[in-house]
């Protein structure tokens, strides 16, 4: 299956994510990677946003736990932390996530941001927690 083709590649493809032009370029269980460009989301001084960071973080880290939700359970997060590294003036921004605990009960996903010279620019943590659901479908 492609990557464009994986579910979960769409699933968090709501109006926010569009905005800000997400494309995820790898969907695994143990890697998603996104990214965005910075021209449509920068703050007045040129530089990516700070928000447009923790969306990164809370998205990437997101499709992660998903990727990894036991069946029958949806994926809710509950803590998001982020430190901003150096300004990002490129053309895009890559978020890569990676788990760093996941079990039946919750996700722990670390968030690295590069731009597309390669330089860590934010990293941060996003926190899961997995409920009982009788669907795992997203809320129209």
């Amino acid at each position: 299956m492609s990557t464009s083709d994986h579910p979960v590649a769409r699933v968090l493809d709501a109006e926010l994510a569009a905005k800000m032009g997400v494309v995820v370029t790898a969907v695994a269980t143990d890697c998603v990677v996104e990214e965005i460009p910075t021209a449509t989301n920068i703050q007045p001084f040129g530089l990516l946003h700070g928000g447009a960071n923790a969306f990164l973080v809370e998205d990437a880290g997101s499709r992660l736990a998903i990727v990894n939700c036991p069946e029958n359970k949806l994926t809710v997060g509950t803590e998001l932390n982020i430190s901003h590294l150096a300004p990002n003036r490129t053309r895009l921004a890559r978020a890569t996530a990676r788990p760093i605990r996941i079990s039946q009960s919750s996700a722990v996903v670390n968030v690295d941001i590069h731009d597309e010279n390669g330089v860590l620019t934010a990293t941060g943590r996003l926190t899961c927690v997995y409920i009982t659901s009788s669907s795992r479908q997203p809320a129209q």
